[in-house]
């Protein structure tokens, strides 16, 4: 069953109308019966609706709400990684990729060595990277889009994570035997990570890192590229998250 984000104010007592966007791509894309078809909303606040389309009014296309499922709040992953700005299509890859494994927060930075150092989205490439994480988020069946942050400096990044969470900082300058271990989590609230550009953290960020409290560790003797470290920390991140949940 197909699953879209909507807004709430999109949402009306039993009713709910959709974007002119997601319709074409209903009716266009899709190939969906728009009088009968059922369909999965979400309104990004955890609860689900199971909708019945049921055709255009006034040019707009409605639904009846059959089914409210409510998330448990306690459910779903705190999980926030920090990543260096870099080449566009790496940068899709990493956020497309993570949503599926459950980040809850992204919040990319701008580091000594990082290849795209503009600290300003803008609003084409601000559309482009929420319309990837949607589009993730719905593919894999999560009840609530990520959060993208703006770029900051890293020295500023330090100090935007959750403070009472696991603060991990991926580097190729400690020991390879220095792995994530499972105990690390324990009584963990959630997980913030740091994984840095091509070229690898200098030493004095990786000072700066541990001054503010993240933990040093390596991802074995192999070198990832970045985004491939991304995805390793993230996979690692959620299967612990969860087994101490």
């Amino acid at each position: 069953m197909q699953r879209f984000f909507i807004t709430p104010n999109a949402i009306h007592d039993d009713l709910v109308q959709f974007p002119e966007a997601i319709a074409r791509q209903m009716e266009k894309v899709l190939r969906l019966d728009l009088m009968n078809d059922e369909v999965i909303v979400l309104d990004n606040s955890g609860n689900s609706y199971l909708v019945r389309l049921n055709g255009r009014q006034a040019g707009i296309l409605h639904g009846v709400i059959l089914q409210i499922t409510e998330t448990n709040p306690r459910t779903g992953l705190k999980l926030e990684l920090g990543f260096s700005l870099t080449k566009r299509e790496k940068v899709e890859w990493i956020l497309q990729k993570a949503t599926e494994l459950g980040v809850s927060v992204f919040r990319p930075f701008v580091s000594e060595r990082s290849l795209d150092r503009g600290l300003t989205l803008g609003n084409a490439r601000r559309e482009r990277w929420t319309a990837i994480i949607r589009e993730a988020a719905e593919q894999s069946h999560r009840a609530k889009l990520p959060e993208l942050h703006d770029p900051v400096a890293f020295r500023d990044a330090l100090d935007c994570f959750t403070l009472d969470s696991l603060r991990l900082f991926a580097w190729e300058g400690v020991s390879p035997e220095i792995q994530i271990k499972p105990d690390w989590f324990k009584n963990a609230s959630g997980l913030s990570v740091l994984v840095g550009p091509e070229g690898g953290f200098s030493a004095e960020e990786a000072r700066m890192a541990a001054d503010a409290g993240f933990r040093h560790f390596s991802l074995g003797r192999r070198i990832l590229r970045m985004e491939t470290a991304c995805l390793s920390v993230c996979a690692l991140g959620a299967h612990y998250l969860e087994r101490a949940d």
